[in-house]
């Protein structure tokens, strides 16, 4: 239960088992099936031949779109959880390799994808309704269907959510190593991003609003809000796993 002084979390809502387990096996192998479906579908459109050069662009730029980023973690990130989840199903948790693989795990969706998932998304339908434009134009839907921005921005989001609730972590005594996982990933983008506005690429419409000090204020911004992310997502973890015994900063 909630202790107000100490503002910690004891009792947890979900505890492990085997079923669990299972339920995560499931949970994984549908979320890659998912994954791989909407990126071969995505990574056979040809944008060379479009006339438009706005959209032209996408056949180099798609690369370089966040989405792309932590979809290719993700593919990663998701055979390594079932085969973690499969071991420890088979009472083999122990094994050192694949507890070198929980640590990637772990550090992988709490230092990348949970963080940047959550802003990319949010931030997306948030510019999305307000002016898609500042997205994409309205003309690349005659390539990339609407309802595939949902699986991209919304079901992406729906499975970090999911995976946080479902799978055991503890809030770290230090969150140095989780910060800075985080940082690193968001600096090096940062800087692919700066460079191609630089070159004259805008990997984002909307970019092009932010030109001087404004551009410096877009960065505090992105890293503030994935700051906010990374921390906020150990409230939920206290919550459902119980482990309360640490203060909540």
């Amino acid at each position: 239960m909630l202790n107000l002084e100490t503002a910690t979390f004891g009792t947890p809502i979900l505890s492990r088992s085997k079923m669990l387990l299972k339920v995560r096996l499931w949970f994984y192998f549908l979320s890659y099936v998912h994954l791989v479906t909407i990126a071969g579908l995505l990574l056979t459109i040809d944008f060379s031949n479009a006339e438009d050069p706005r959209i032209k662009q996408y056949q180099e730029t798609r690369w370089k779109l966040l989405t792309a980023w932590f979809n290719l973690i993700t593919l990663l990130y998701f055979p390594t959880c079932f085969y973690c989840d499969w071991r420890e199903l088979r009472g083999e948790a122990n094994t050192k390799h694949v507890k070198l693989l929980n640590q990637f795990r772990y550090l992988a969706f709490t230092g990348i994808l949970l963080p940047t998932t959550a802003f990319g998304d949010i931030l997306f339908w948030r510019i999305w309704n307000k002016d898609r434009e500042l997205i994409a134009p309205a003309e690349i839907d005659t390539l990339v269907p609407f309802w595939t921005q949902h699986c991209m921005h919304t079901i992406s989001l729906v499975i970090m959510l999911i995976d946080l609730v479902l799978v055991p972590r503890e809030r770290p005594k230090n969150m140095f190593v989780g910060f800075g996982v985080l940082t690193t990933f968001l600096t090096v983008y940062i800087f692919v991003c700066t460079r191609s506005f630089l070159h004259g690429e805008l990997i984002y419409p909307g970019l092009k609003l932010f030109t001087g000090y404004k551009f410096l204020i877009l960065v505090a911004y992105v890293y503030i809000e994935n700051f906010f992310y990374y921390t906020s997502q150990w409230l939920i973890v206290d919550i459902v796993w119980g482990h309360g015994n640490k203060k909540i900063a």
